[in-house]
């Protein structure tokens, strides 16, 4: 009796489907199952190249975090965003693994501002970069009294047997080698020792000592890149340079009459990595020394500074991409998942700031507005952004606090939700900038876009559609076009008798065909499970970074909310099967 009871409430859905697929209600979104990628492996026999490791870390890292991982990057010392942790603190590190530190470098925290590196980096500079980072806490004397130890307490011991996992923190594997190689057990101090110096051989280009690095001077021209600027005679040159094994040290100067600077007997080589940076109005601006600078016997770096200007009608949005893509919340229900980013120009020769500022002393730079009922995802905690609350002049809203440098070098990256209805999507967002700008909009085949100054071109990216073309607006400046179901490949225009009777034909064929699926479709066991896989792919794409954190919670509740009901449906029926029994 309960199955023919679910058969007549299926039919009764299936009639009102065709019906509001007549009214226009068909093609909504629905998630979009995506494969997780499988997680990197460690090459057999693979060694990080910690030299590699430092020049990637000098050129994508030191701006947060500093250029000896003290966390004291230029960024920070800006205001722009808070101190990350001081990567030579062991005793913060110790605790953690490098596998860990390459799972963060390659799925990113967003919600630190940390971007991922999967797409920017390969699994070796990934690695390179890790355990660079990880053993930038080891310094000489730690090293020496690693070996030291290792001499005296297991002379006749073969390191390689010692040599530890990726997987190992160095407070395990210290405590593993205190157990299974010394008689007398190693005191905190002396773990953390052996353990360094166990690592450390694991490392190429970890093995250099300092009495054989070549010294010779590091010399630059600190330069005005605003028209009629003065430089300062008392401007300040800070260099730091070193590397993990040898530790880090900082030297200053001043300028001379013509800018120049020069710091003379300062070791020259690849394995160290080096920080030029002149302080300017209290701002510093810096120009990283590319790979290998130090192999040089003399090295000349040129530092550009700016003044600042304060008129907005210098930057303009430069270039728009948006990737589009339909999703089903707990929450919000039907939506499009949208991700922007934004490119900024500014065409002055003065580094662009509004000129306010927040009391934690970030500055605010650019306002970013959203469509209406754009529903914001994890913007609020990174740091660099200020959200914009009850203002109804601009809701919907962020404040950039990072300066605009000249050029075309400030990008805008943003995450939100757009509630999806059934005929469509209005997409309006207002800026604050004017834009001449390069648009491009890339969505599953599912959705189209309308916009007469869009066209659709040919997609390298699978079934995705993209639309791309030019918006230049001074007055008023806004994006606007309107997000719709895609028709049906061979649609045309036909009469309304026709569409009426081949919507009954279809109707009765389709109500026909899902009578016999129903009788076909898995046994609520077999949809459970497959429920639960779908679960447990999600937690599998967030574990991995592959998803956003907040669109992730959503997509599980409504996930879990199915099964709930499935589950329900199935003790039902046991009630159901009891009772007739």
């Amino acid at each position: 009796m309960r199955a023919l009871r679910l058969i007549d409430a299926l039919i009764f859905a299936l009639v009102l489907l065709c019906i509001s697929a007549c009214s226009g209600l068909g093609g909504e979104p629905q998630i979009i199952a995506t494969a997780a990628a499988p997680q990197a492996a460690t090459p057999a026999g693979f060694s990080a190249d910690i030299q590699r490791g430092g020049a990637i870390f000098a050129e994508r890292c030191s701006d947060c975090h500093g250029g000896d991982g003290s966390g004291q990057g230029d960024l920070v010392l800006a205001g722009s965003i808070p101190p990350p942790m001081d990567m030579r603190d062991r005793s913060l590190v110790a605790a953690q693994s490098p596998q860990s530190w390459y799972d963060i470098i390659t799925d990113g925290r967003i919600e630190n501002l940390m971007p991922p590196w999967r797409d920017a980096l390969s699994t070796q500079e990934r690695w390179d970069v890790a355990l660079y980072a990880y053993t930038l806490g080891y310094d000489a004397e730690l090293l020496q009294r690693g070996q030291q130890l290792w001499r005296d307490e297991c002379g006749g011991c073969a390191l390689e047997a010692a040599l530890p996992a990726r997987t190992a923190s160095d407070a395990d594997y210290g405590a593993q080698i205190s157990r299974e190689f010394f008689q007398a057990a190693l005191s905190p101090g002396d773990r953390a020792a052996i353990a360094a110096y166990a690592r450390w051989q694991t490392l190429s280009g970890g093995h250099s000592s300092a009495g054989g690095i070549p010294r010779g001077s590091f010399s630059g021209l600190v330069q005005h890149g605003s028209a009629g600027g003065i430089l300062p005679a008392d401007t300040r040159v800070r260099l730091q340079y070193g590397s993990p094994a040898q530790g880090f040290r900082t030297a200053e100067t001043t300028i001379a009459a013509d800018g120049g600077f020069r710091f003379d007997d300062i070791p020259l080589s690849s394995a160290l990595h080096y920080t030029a940076a002149a302080l300017y109005q209290e701002r510093l601006f810096m120009q990283r020394p590319p790979s290998g600078a130090g192999a040089a016997e003399r090295y000349h770096q040129v530092i550009t500074v700016y003044d600042e200007t304060h008129d907005p009608l210098v930057v303009h949005a430069a270039r728009i991409e948006l990737f589009i893509e339909p999703v089903i919340t707990a929450e919000h229900g039907s939506s499009l998942y949208v991700r922007q980013r934004i490119g900024y120009h500014n065409r002055s020769d003065r580094i662009y700031t509004s000129g306010r500022g927040f009391e934690d002393g970030r500055e605010a730079t650019l306002l970013i507005q959203f469509p209406a009922a754009a529903i914001l995802l994890s913007d609020d905690g990174s740091g660099r952004y200020v959200r914009i609350e009850n203002m109804e002049s601009v809701p919907n809203s962020l404040i950039d606090t990072l300066p605009v440098p000249p050029g075309d070098l400030h990008e805008v990256a943003v995450e939100y939700l757009l509630p999806y209805r059934a005929d469509g999507v209005d997409f309006v967002q207002k800026f604050n900038n004017r834009i001449d700008a390069e648009v491009r909009i890339v969505l599953p085949g599912t959705l189209a876009v309308e916009g007469g100054w869009l066209a659709r071109g040919d997609s390298a990216e699978g079934a995705a559609r993209v639309y791309s073309g030019r918006l230049q607006m001074e007055a008023q400046p806004q994006l606007q076009f309107k997000i719709t179901s895609a028709p049906a490949p061979g649609d045309a225009a036909i009469s309304g008798a026709a569409l009426l009777l081949l919507f009954s034909a279809g109707c009765a064929a389709f109500i026909a065909g899902a009578v016999l699926l129903y009788r076909r479709r898995p046994p609520p066991a077999q949809q459970i499970d497959e429920l639960v896989g779908q679960i447990a792919e999600l937690d599998e794409r967030h574990s991995q970074g592959q998803i956003n954190h907040d669109l992730y919670h959503q997509q599980r509740g409504a996930l879990k909310e199915r099964l709930a009901g499935l589950m329900r449906a199935a003790g039902d029926d046991a009630d159901d099967g009891g009772r007739d029994a």
